[in-house]
């Protein structure tokens, strides 16, 4: 008879043995699951362009869809917007920011409901401000009422699912984002389409960023261009892409070209700001860049607890934060030479949306939310400057004030 101490020594053995064939067995189904070889894709975008105007895989070259504005020297994209409609312009960018978005649904609900809100001539977005862009652009009481829908009355399982142990192997990302696919095509219908087609005719343009991880730059979609052509399917992909935050979502392929989340090159985009040259004077004077910024403008430091969540959610915002201070002073600086008005809002400092982005929270974004349109009734809830976060001196700024 075998002694107590052999059996459970025998009994260890075997457990052992079966962790190690379960680890084996991961690892060959690791092996077996291995992605495909991509090629790189030489497919020239149709509807798409660096934030410059030119061409992504010919940065040369201007894109054809901005051929028009080369024909007078010194014109850009806002200036021969200018000359098509007649008149000054209002130009609208949302940024990035997760759940944070909610704070940009709510600002825009009450500037509206201030009676101040102008029709954009040009609205671009990035991440969750690409999300809320279609709708903002459109700009009637029944597309804000869709934005605020959007922004308080959905949880996580509304935007990801996670994924298993096992299908992590082969994965190219944590989470699956059927659901924020479901979610799109949802709010965004062939009738939406129409709407924004029509906008197209009377010379406005809607912008969504995505970055392009092949080839490492910012592609600059034209989706009233994508509507007027019908492409409903391609706007939902471009949507997609652009809020796909990296590791997290997965990468979105179009044309062979996989895209993540706009803001992880820029998180704001208005095509005509940037260009290669100096800009003509203004045609009718003055127009105005209005920017939501989905983040605070300001961030409490704090004693991080030493853990994998607390430490990659504020990692995150850290790094969206960051993004978004260097497009804020490119942004002010374009503005300025544009001859236009820079006007920016961001978070108060005392609302609590938490240090994780994609949580999305019922009670954060509520909060985020009511705070937004706390601020758009207000009658100048508008900075003028960006803040100052040490990237740029002072006194670069100060020249160029009006």
């Amino acid at each position: 008879m075998q002694s107590f101490s052999q059996t459970s020594g025998d009994r260890m053995g075997l457990k052992s043995l079966g962790t190690f064939q379960a680890f084996l067995a991961v690892l060959l189904l690791a092996a077996c699951a291995s992605p495909p070889e991509r090629t790189l894709s030489l497919h020239a975008p149709l509807y798409a362009a660096l934030p410059n105007g030119y061409q992504p895989l010919d940065p040369t070259q201007p894109s054809s869809m901005y051929a028009d504005v080369a024909a007078i020297p010194g014109d850009n994209y806002i200036r021969y917007l200018e000359r098509k409609s007649g008149h000054a312009l209002n130009l609208l960018s949302i940024s990035g920011g997760g759940q944070n978005g909610a704070f940009g649904a709510g600002f825009l609900v009450g500037w509206r409901e201030s009676g101040r809100r102008p029709q954009f001539d040009l609205v671009g977005g990035v991440s969750t401000g690409a999300l809320l862009a279609t709708h903002a652009f459109l700009g009637t009481p029944a597309d804000d009422a869709i934005l605020e829908e959007m922004y308080t009355q959905i949880t996580s399982a509304d935007i990801y699912m996670n994924r298993g142990m096992f299908s992590l192997l082969s994965a190219d990302s944590l989470k699956d984002t059927t659901p924020l696919r479901a979610m799109i095509a949802k709010y965004v219908t062939a009738e939406t389409l129409k709407r924004v087609a029509a906008a197209y005719d009377e010379n406005r343009i809607l912008a969504v960023g995505t970055t392009n991880i092949d080839y490492a730059q910012t592609w600059v979609w034209n989706m009233t261009l994508i509507a007027k052509a019908g492409e409903l399917e391609l706007y939902r992909d471009v949507l997609l892409a652009s809020a796909s935050f990296p590791i997290v979502f997965p990468p979105v392929e179009i044309d062979g070209h996989l895209f993540v989340d706009g803001a992880a090159r820029s998180n704001l985009v208005i095509p005509g700001v940037g260009g290669q040259q100096k800009p003509n004077p203004p045609l009718y004077g003055a127009g105005n860049l209005y920017l939501i910024d989905n983040g605070k403008v300001t961030q409490p430091p704090q004693a991080l607890i030493r853990a994998l969540g607390p430490v990659a959610a504020t990692t995150i915002s850290v790094m969206m934060e960051q993004s978004m201070q260097t497009a804020l002073t490119r942004s002010y600086f374009g503005t300025r030479m544009l001859g236009y008005t820079f006007n920016m809002v961001g978070i108060p400092d005392d609302v609590n949306v938490g240090n994780d982005p994609l949580a999305f929270d019922p009670v954060q974004m509520r909060a985020a939310f009511d705070a937004g349109r706390a601020l758009g009734a207000q009658d100048d809830p508008w900075q003028n400057m960006p803040p100052s976060s040490g990237d740029m001196p002072a006194w670069a700024l100060e020249l160029m004030k009006p």
